[in-house]
């Protein structure tokens, strides 16, 4: 299961901005002068943290090993954890330069704070999704791949094709379904990602398809609304490769 192209952009700029955090942290720690014996330990602490971190950030956006497989899976706990850090390190930087190299080194933990609250968002692949079908079809590879990248050039559906990946993006635009939670429409933030393995098996090919995207948020209806867009998508795709049309069954 291989990420789309904007999670891969999205983990890349995290790293980045990890690295870049800690980097800012090990500045603050020398830029401060070490005016204490007390603040020599701490600077090497800091130092350290600021290392792992950076080291940390470098894997994401390297996206070596299982790197490769993490995305951003927002939660709300941890999206105000980072929302209070971020503030909370904004602010006690700007009164680390503004105070003097003195307040530098007990303000430099905060970078590396609001660089590991980053980091934090991420999770593997296989914790994006809450639901997993499989199902076969007589098509050949190619075939089903065309078939179902086809059934979703719809209004208000994107579609990525990556190697035997198929990824399929729902807007709040779509109208192909009756849903019981319709009304719900106008508050979805975010796209309602689907994402269709395909792999070849005895002549047949096999297709999983990884719905109940958990990055999606907001209130009940919503959630639910989004469960009823993301069924309709997965049987579309199941009646356009078992039936072998060329499109949705009416």
């Amino acid at each position: 299961m291989q990420p789309s192209v904007r999670d891969k952009r999205v983990r890349i700029g995290a790293g980045l901005a990890a690295m870049a955090l800690a980097a800012l942290s090990v500045f603050m720690v020398f830029g401060s002068g070490y005016s204490r014996g007390s603040d020599i330990p701490l600077g090497f602490l800091y130092g350290l943290y600021a290392l792992y971190v950076f080291g940390a950030g470098f894997y994401l956006a390297a996206g070596r090993g299982k790197a490769s497989a993490m995305v951003l899976l927002a939660h709300r706990g941890r999206l105000i954890g980072l929302g209070v850090f971020a503030l909370v390190g904004v602010a006690a930087v700007v009164f680390g330069f503004a105070a003097g190299p003195e307040a530098l080194v007990t303000t430099a933990l905060w970078p590396n704070m609001v660089a590991f609250w980053i980091l934090l968002q991420f999770r593997t692949m296989s914790g994006r999704f809450g639901r997993t079908e499989q199902w076969t079809t007589g098509l050949p590879l190619a075939g089903a791949l065309e078939s179902i990248s086809g059934a979703f050039r719809q209004p208000g559906l994107s579609t990525t094709m990556v190697g035997q990946d198929v990824w399929v993006k729902i807007g709040q635009e779509w109208t192909g379904g009756t849903w019981l939670h319709k009304d719900a429409t106008r508050y979805i933030k975010s796209v309602i990602g689907i994402h269709f393995r395909l792999d070849e098996s005895d002549g047949e090919t096999r297709i999983t398809a990884r719905s109940g995207d958990r990055t999606v948020t907001g209130m009940y209806d919503v959630l639910k609304l989004s469960d009823e867009m993301s069924a309709t998508a997965v049987e579309i795709a199941r009646q356009v490769a078992t039936h072998h049309l060329d499109g949705p069954e009416p």
